[in-house]
Formats: structure tokens, sequence, C-alpha cells
């Protein structure tokens, strides 16, 4: 057993296969959480995400967001299940969850570059007296610049984090290690 992790590593098992696993599986348990959040009573969700009036424009899109997102919430609900059940499988080394999961993570890696590619646009969207607020220090949407910059870093830290664990996962020792444990 390993004291650093309490998981137990087993000869030629390894730890990063084992940490990409442990990752997912928190990251899809967080979403599935948070997810859970929509199904509390109330405007709570709303209020969890500091939705502010007046902030040009922004809070009228992310309001109908809210309330036609059941497609999306489901989508995602989906997404997090499906990549929980992988990883739990990468986790036992399963031979199908390796390939399986190199399928996902190439998924997200495009799915988070073109996400990225597209944040910018918001701009685009917004009228104009709200983009010219989301450069004017003092307006309620002077933020919207900041955050449009931290969702782009988000995105390409989480499309190297993709792009490194398929790395890993498509190694000949990766490959080698699945095979051992079926």
């Amino acid at each position: 057993m390993n004291a650093s992790t309490l998981t137990p590593v087993l000869p030629g098992r390894s730890i990063a296969i084992t940490g990409i696993a442990w990752g997912f599986i928190a990251f899809a348990a967080l979403t599935i959480a948070l997810l859970g959040l929509a199904l509390l009573p109330g405007d709570r969700l709303a209020v969890l995400l500091a939705v502010e009036p007046g902030s040009g424009g922004l809070t009228g899109g992310v309001a109908w967001l809210l309330e036609r997102s059941q497609a999306l919430a489901g989508l995602l609900l989906a997404g997090a299940l499906l990549t929980l059940g992988l990883a739990i499988a990468l986790l036992q080394r399963r031979s199908w969850a390796r390939r399986a999961f190199l399928i996902l993570l190439a998924a997200g890696f495009v799915a988070v570059l073109g996400g990225a590619a597209l944040t910018p646009l918001t701009f685009s969207l917004l009228p104009e007296t709200a983009t010219s607020a989301a450069v004017t220090s003092g307006t309620p949407g002077a933020g919207l610049t900041g955050m449009l910059g931290a969702l782009i870093m988000l995105a390409t830290l989480l499309a190297a984090l993709f792009a490194w664990a398929g790395w890993k996962l498509s190694s000949e020792a990766a490959c080698h290690e699945f095979q051992r444990e079926g």
C-alpha cells in the first residue's frame, strides 16, 4: 500500500495511470455534484453563481441558459457518468478502457480547444454597451475580460492535461500494463 495515497499500487502498475484514473474519478464526481445543484429548490443556483443584475447583458444570457439548459445538463451528466465509468475501468486496468479513454480524451481535447476558440466570440454576441463596459473599470461587467482570459487559460491547461494523459495511456509501457491486467 502506498502511504501517500492510501491506494494499493501493485507491482507493474504505473502511478501516472493510477493518478489519471483517480483525477478523472474526482472530476466526474464533482461534475455530477455541481449538476445536482440545478435540482435545488428556488434560485439557489443563480445565487451560487453570483449572477448580478445589470452586468451588461451577460445576466440575461446566463438566466436564459439556466432556464433552458435541461438538454445540456443531461448531456453533461451523461458525459460525467461515462467518464466516471471509464475512469473506474481504467483504474482496474481493463484493456478496453484504455482505448475508450483515449477516445474520450481526444474528444475532450477537440471540445476544449473549440470552446477556447469560441470564447472570444462572447464579446461579439454582447451589445456594444456591454462590450465597452467590460473593459471600463467600475462597471458591473468589468470582470468580463479577465473572466474570458481565465477561461482561455483553463482551456489551455485542460488541453495540455488531456494531451499528456493521452500520451501516457498510449505509451508502450501502458499498452503492456493493460495487456498484463486484461
